[in-house]
């Protein structure tokens, strides 16, 4: 239930819902207001002849459904795969984002109805911005309205202004084009300074202003290696090389679905960003809005993704389809950090039918393919390009050739390797039966080393993935070491666990493309490996992962060094090789430039107790009770019997 204080009179209600899936049927005050298939995309509905207001109370109802056996809509378990059963990801289901009410004039700029965007014929020098406005009269009267479009520098000066002068017949949606003369010197997007204008599009009647939006918008324009005008190997953006060093994320979480709370999704845009990824790509369905606003404001380039794992050739499912991908396009459309359109992964659409969206795509956004291209990845016909993937020494094939792979390649969809956490072996070339932890991060360095030495000749590859996720339905299983990872099929080739988990391959990204002068870290690997030695004496080798210049190994808190090492470059770690390991403390420190700025340790079992042991303890009274309490101990919590 819910209460609107607002008065009727020249007023228009909207609910605004972010997702529901998978088919929504929305009653307020016991009538029907709208059905919606397909949850990843948002919808709006006009709710103005049945709302309460003067603080009356509306009740609110909202049936989602997701029957079996679904044959007209895009979605990513069972159905009609040639594997019974197989699933990419999970699907949302119930009201997993959140629902807004939106209050307006009967005269409105409509839901995503801004569309900016500017020509690859753009330079530092100057550049020319289109703008459409999409408009629409609610009323039963002609409005005369102005339609005022200011485009706002960063710091709030208005740098172009273009009124245009309308009549709107009542009833009726209007599309307002209109285009800037240059705009001399403009400050550009990119990575490094991802500078955002503002389009302030406000509506007047009369002298006032009855409806206002701001849109960022970030100037740029790419080029991709690939069609017939491409002339270079690299990817450009504003005429300058990009590699692209990207990862991929399904937007999951065990316990939560597909519901994240804002929190939760700048927490994850910041592990990504720590991580040093330049580009994200949605796995693969489209994400919650407000990752898109994240990759704008931080200058990471966005691989967005509209896909259809399972599908059936019905006008029914033709026609859902085309209508959530017009969605998906028209909210994203306006964002510089999007460089392609991903219309599928693992395609099974029809050539045909991909060759219609992809022109669908083109007309929403007149940047398609000659800058943002429409991507298949893996298999597909029908669009500009179709993405590969490279899982040389995961699923066969030699992983060392990935260099050449990678110029050959272009950009490389996917690259990844299983990992089970806390199984390890000194032989990384072990599996049982899939890859230790060391075995994915040794992969993992391999082949972001070898594609550091093309990068100057290649576009760019994406890391699957970030966080591992389950896979309810497909036949899979025996990842999981831990009996806590035992709950079903799970896509276990994470940089995180479905737990949340930060895995060692984190590390080894950080340690390589993490700023040292602001973010200096130091990783001993590997903290799930605590159990790696049952006596003192002369080991194989210790790896710890840096990105500082320096880094001292210690066999107890700063005592019994085991010598320091030097960084040898991009993409390598420092490693101390037989040495002599007595106590029961791992402990490294990070220099740059001389100064320690970072530390890890590690306590291992089954070792003596080092002699400085206990300086690592400040606060003894940690563990102690509250007043009053006493702790209730368990024991055997878990394991086979549990």
């Amino acid at each position: 239930t819910f209460k609107s204080n607002e008065i009727k009179t020249g007023k228009r209600f909207f609910l605004y819902f972010e997702g529901v899936g998978s088919y929504a049927t929305i009653w307020l005050n016991g009538k029907k207001v709208g059905y919606h298939a397909g949850g990843r995309t948002t919808f709006t509905l006009d709710v103005t002849s049945v709302i309460k207001l003067n603080k009356q109370e509306n009740l609110l109802a909202v049936r989602a459904d997701h029957p079996a056996n679904i044959k007209d809509l895009p979605w990513v378990d069972g159905g009609c795969s040639t594997e019974r059963g197989f699933s990419e990801g999970s699907q949302p289901m119930g009201i997993f984002r959140p629902v807004h009410l939106i209050v307006t004039n009967e005269l409105r700029i409509e839901p995503f109805g801004v569309h900016i965007w500017n020509d690859n014929q753009i330079s530092e020098k100057s550049a020319v911005l289109n703008f459409a406005t999409t408009v629409k009269n609610y009323g039963t009267k002609p409005k005369s309205i102005t339609v005022y479009n200011q485009l706002l520098n960063a710091e709030g000066d208005i740098e172009k202004a273009l009124p245009r002068k309308i009549t709107i017949p009542a009833g009726k949606e209007v599309v307002i084009n209109q285009k800037t003369d240059k705009i001399i010197n403009p400050k550009l997007w990119s990575i490094e300074n991802p500078y955002l204008y503002t389009l302030k599009t406000s509506i007047i009647e009369n002298g006032k202003v009855i409806d206002e939006i701001k849109t960022p918008y970030g100037i740029r324009w790419i080029s991709w290696p690939i069609g017939e005008q491409a002339n270079q190997k690299v990817f450009l953006l504003n005429g300058k090389p990009v590699f692209i060093n990207g990862i991929a994320e399904y937007e999951h979480l065990i316990g939560n679905s597909h519901a994240f709370s804002n929190e939760q999704i700048r927490s994850r845009v910041m592990q990504i960003k720590s991580a040093g990824f330049n580009s994200f790509r949605d796995a693969h369905q489209p994400h919650n809005l407000l990752y898109q606003t994240y990759w704008d404001e931080l200058g990471i380039l966005s691989w967005t993704q509209m896909a259809a794992h399972i599908w059936y050739d019905t006008p029914e499912f033709r026609k859902n389809f085309k209508s959530l991908l017009v969605d998906w396009v028209k909210e994203r459309r306006n964002s510089p950090s999007v460089v392609l359109w991903g219309l599928e992964n693992e395609s099974t659409l029809p050539e045909d039918f991909a060759r219609e969206c992809t022109e669908l795509i083109r007309k929403l956004d007149p940047t398609a393919s000659s800058q943002r291209k429409v991507t298949t990845c893996n298999g597909g016909k029908g669009t500009d390009w179709d993405v590969p993937q490279n899982w040389t020494g995961t699923y066969g094939g030699n992983p060392l050739t990935y260099g050449d792979d990678l110029q050959k390649q272009v950009l490389v969809g996917e690259y990844g390797a299983w990992r089970t956490l806390d199984l390890h072996a000194l032989d990384p070339q072990i599996k049982n039966p899939t890859h230790t932890e060391n075995y994915m991060t040794e992969l993992m360095e391999t082949k972001v080393r070898l594609a550091d030495s093309v990068k100057d000749k290649t576009a760019g590859h994406y890391f699957w993935l970030y966080s591992s996720h389950d896979n309810p339905g497909r036949v899979q299983g025996g990842e999981g070491l831990r009996d806590l990872d035992r709950i079903g099929p799970v896509n276990y080739k994470g940089m995180y666990t479905p737990w949340e988990e930060p895995t060692d391959v984190y590390y080894m990204f950080r340690a390589n493309f993490a700023p040292k002068a602001t973010e200096p870290m130091v990783y001993i690997v590997s903290h799930t490996w605590p159990n790696r030695w049952n006596t003192p004496g002369v080991k194989d080798n210790i790896t710890v992962y840096s990105n500082c210049d320096e880094v001292e190994l210690f066999n107890d808190v700063n005592g019994q060094s085991l010598g320091k090492r030097t960084k040898k470059g991009i993409v390598t770690h420092f490693q101390w090789d037989k040495p002599n390991i007595q106590y029961n403390v791992l402990y490294a420190v990070g220099y740059v430039n001389g100064k320690a700025v970072a530390k890890d340790y590690i306590i291992l079992n089954s070792l003596p107790k080092s002699p400085n042991f206990k300086s690592l303890v400040s606060n003894t009274s940690i563990t102690a009770p509250a007043d009053g309490y006493n702790y209730l101990y368990r024991l055997n919590a878990g394991g086979p019997t549990y």
